[in-house]
């Protein structure tokens, strides 16, 4: 359940205007993360991170290279790509939209939850999760969630005693990410925009 660093910057933002006005139009706010909403578009993404700009700029002019093809297809809006900048955070965008952040929070749990309750509102659940080494060692994992009309969160503390970095783990999502993240298991790289029929 920890973050991966990636070792190349994938981009992609698809518009705020249409979807989340939208939305929003429905009763459901966009809610502000971190200077991104969750469903916004390419446009908006890169204004907001300039690396990402800049190796979409590189991929235009260098279809060929590493990885481009598979942000080239989320800037095209049928594909999936996992970007990650030096401001921490990284992103996945999916039909060209940003449909995930995930990123590591340095705050003990009770401040961190507490944060998310002044921007999403009270925590819909906290789980306790007992765990073991094989060694014996027993510890209590804390996962907090929100599930709002908006968006899903979570924030996740392992305190396994044998690890090093006991930073908190904070996810937000779109609804449909979350489901997929539930149902595909060994996270494999499927897009939702290649398993929905474009005419519905």
């Amino acid at each position: 359940m920890r973050m991966k660093p990636f070792v190349f910057i994938l981009v992609l933002f698809a518009g705020l205007p249409g979807g989340l006005w939208a939305q929003a139009a429905g009763g459901v706010a966009p809610v502000d993360f971190k200077g991104h909403l969750i469903g916004e578009g390419v446009a908006d993404f890169l204004r907001m991170e300039p690396e990402a700009q800049q190796e979409v700029d590189v991929c235009r002019q260098h279809p060929s290279r590493h990885n481009c093809d598979r942000l080239m297809a989320a800037l095209n809006g049928n594909g999936r790509a996992e970007v990650s900048t030096t401001g921490a955070i990284n992103f996945v965008l999916d039909g060209g939209k940003l449909v995930k952040l995930t990123m590591l929070v340095d705050k003990p749990m009770d401040v961190a939850a507490s944060d998310l309750r002044d921007k999403f509102g009270p925590q819909t659940k906290a789980t306790m999760l007992s765990s073991q080494n094989g060694e014996g060692a027993k510890w209590i994992n804390w996962l907090h969630t929100w599930d709002t009309p908006a968006i899903y969160a979570s924030i996740y503390q392992d305190n396994n005693p044998s690890l090093q970095d006991h930073r908190l783990l904070l996810i937000v999502e779109s609804h449909a990410e979350h489901v997929l993240d539930d149902l595909d298991s060994s996270k494999q790289q499927t897009s939702l925009a290649t398993t929905t029929d474009p005419k519905n």
